[in-house]
């Protein structure tokens, strides 16, 4: 059995993480909290884990994976000291918010042999998402040629903590949420890489450190797309975002509707909507076994951000 220590709990994507992997058979052996809320209520739902003041205690309890969710910037380093302390890692997204982070993430990995990977939620955790993956790689759409990835979020920002308003600390919103779309863009079209063509970010008219909306063209050796990420999401959704992805390819194409969970499908027979929502969500399964994606696919995917990132900032 993996036993799995968490250490960062500054984004709430880290109580999904943790759910996933300890449903999927890991034992939550030690949890450091690195802030005050979080951190303590996850920890009262793992009543036998360890508490741990730094990562150093977590490691100390013997952990096979350390998870973590901790301010942006801090991410890589957390996981570069946990895999030089014999832990893979389990990152919420972004991994990374400099290239200087992921030369050190890779250097890290190289050197201890451990894996280290990052939950892009969008795709991995969604059951649609999913369905719509097998859809492609069965070849129904043909050859994919574009996608569209449409990130929207909700601001609140009464109930974003400090670092969400400094860049340098979360990386932009490109290298944030961005992020999402890069890991779908890659992984529904195949492809190993891709370049920025263009990007643009836009600012919070009173707050100088948020950015709101966020754009990106990218071209690969076979497929363009285009992803826009923001902060614009209105309060009658009832949903923290209405996460479209369209998927086009030379026999067909389809969309992913991230609120219903479902999946419209046309091709040259028919059209067809999909109900996803009863799905099994296996991520967390496939990473303890072993597999789950290329390690190379998160390095890419973070580079990629970067470069647009830059790109919109100047232009």
């Amino acid at each position: 059995m993996t036993s799995l220590g968490v250490f960062g709990t500054d984004h709430l994507h880290i109580v999904e993480i943790v759910q996933q992997l300890s449903a999927a058979g890991a034992r939550v052996a030690a949890i450091g909290a690195t802030e005050e809320a979080i951190g303590p209520w996850l920890a009262s739902r793992y009543p036998d884990a360890q508490p741990a003041r730094s990562l150093d205690d977590v490691l100390a309890a013997g952990v096979d994976l350390v998870a973590t969710a901790a301010v942006p910037v801090d991410r890589a380093s957390i996981a570069v000291a946990a895999m030089q302390g014999g832990a893979d890692v389990v990152a919420d997204k972004p991994g990374a918010t400099t290239y200087e982070q992921i030369e050190a993430l890779r250097d890290a990995c190289s050197a201890t042999g451990k894996r280290y990977t990052v939950v892009f939620s969008e795709r991995l955790s969604s059951p649609a998402m999913a369905y719509a993956q097998e859809l492609v790689e069965s070849g129904r759409l043909g050859r994919i040629v574009h996608t569209v990835g449409l990130g929207p979020h909700t601001l609140s920002l009464d109930r974003r903590p400090d670092w969400f308003f400094d860049p340098a600390r979360y990386g932009g919103i490109l290298v944030d949420i961005g992020s999402h779309q890069v890991d779908q863009f890659l992984a529904f079209t195949g492809s190993r890489d891709a370049d920025v063509v263009a990007a643009s970010i836009r600012g919070h008219e009173q707050h100088e450190g948020v950015e709101v909306l966020g754009e990106m063209m990218l071209r690969s050796a076979s497929a363009t797309g285009y992803a826009r990420v923001d902060y614009f999401t209105p309060a009658g959704l009832g949903a923290w975002g209405d996460v479209r992805f369209t998927v086009v390819g030379t026999d067909g194409y389809l969309e992913v509707r991230h609120v219903a969970q479902e999946v419209i499908v046309v091709d040259g027979e028919r059209t067809e909507t999909v109900a996803c929502a009863d799905r099994p969500v296996t991520w967390a399964a496939r990473l303890l076994a072993g597999g789950l994606m290329d390690q190379d696919h998160v390095f890419t995917v973070t580079r990629i951000c970067l470069d647009a990132q830059r790109r919109a900032r100047h232009p």
